[in-house]
């Protein structure tokens, strides 16, 4: 999947209710582990269509529709992101609520490392610190795989405070990696709006030099890890995404493209009590999703 070619036009989007935040703690040994408990929502947002020409899409409001139905089906809560091709939002649910990051830390994680590597700071052969990987192996297997223990080092070489500093000064100010709680845990968050967000900038390459960028779309591109939204799509959609699993969370989100238009989508849920359990609901957000685009083409 090739980034967009449309001209710049970032702008943080409006942010929607503020809902409680979940602080689940997630050990990055070389396993990763989570200790706690999920922290349940105060209130729930309503899915609703951004307003403007979005609203009077009879597509969008069918899928308004059945993501009503399937915010539903989740024991806990749902988070939910699309923007259109031309990064307007077409539909969002919850989108500033706090959800446990799981693997989708790992996005965060990667930006910092290729933007020291377009500062000159490190290279893409340098060998991380604690592995026999090189920068863009470790980078390639922490996306495409989901390896936690290449995403840990590499957060740990750079430092959790400054991973989270560097988020934040990059305008995703939800985004969290908290390493002074005891036992070497890390508590990390971030919201469906953030993740949105570096998605977006990352396909108009805002977010990153055009060979870093590029390399981080291949890897998505690349995925591995299809058990979530891809069970849904359509063979003549393309979908660059990266997802988030633990035991009571499960995440999944990406660039989908259909007939040449992409889209940016973040779904993020918890309150699961295993697994598998996600699995079928996702696949059901992806033929609703899957039937936007199309009859949004």
């Amino acid at each position: 999947m090739q980034r967009s070619s449309r001209p710049s036009t970032h702008r943080r989007r409006p942010r929607g209710r503020r809902l409680a935040a979940v602080s689940v703690a997630l050990a990055l040994a070389a396993g990763g582990g989570v200790a706690g408990a999920l922290a349940p929502a105060a209130a729930a947002e309503a899915p609703g269509p951004a307003a403007g020409p979005a609203a009077a899409d009879p597509a969008a409001v069918r899928l308004e529709t059945q993501l009503q139905a399937l915010a539903a089906q989740v024991p806990g809560e749902l988070g939910f992101v699309l923007l259109g091709p031309d990064g307007a939002p077409v539909l969002t649910h919850n989108a500033d609520r706090s959800f446990t990051s799981a693997s989708l830390y790992k996005l965060f994680v990667a930006h910092a490392v290729l933007d020291r590597v377009d500062r000159g700071l490190i290279a893409l052969s340098d060998t991380v610190p604690g592995t026999s990987f090189t920068v863009e192996d470790a980078v390639r297997r922490t996306i495409t795989w989901s390896d936690n223990v290449s995403g840990a080092a590499l957060g740990r070489w750079l430092g959790w405070k400054e991973v989270e500093a560097f988020a934040r000064a990059s305008g995703f100010e939800s985004t969290t990696y908290d390493p002074d709680a005891a036992g070497g845990i890390v508590h990390m968050t971030t919201t469906p709006d953030d993740v949105a967000d570096l998605l977006q900038r990352l396909r108009t390459g805002e977010l990153l030099s055009g060979p870093s960028g590029d390399l981080l779309l291949g890897f998505l591109t690349a995925q591995e890890l299809t058990y979530a939204l891809s069970t849904g799509l359509s063979a003549d959609v393309e979908f660059a995404h990266k997802t988030g699993l633990l035991e009571q969370v499960s995440h999944d989100a990406g660039m989908v493209r259909q007939d040449g238009r992409e889209h940016v989508v973040a779904v993020l849920t918890d309150g699961w009590s295993g697994y598998d359990d996600s699995k079928p609901w996702f696949q059901r957000m992806g033929r609703a999703l899957d039937d936007y685009v199309h009859a949004a083409a």
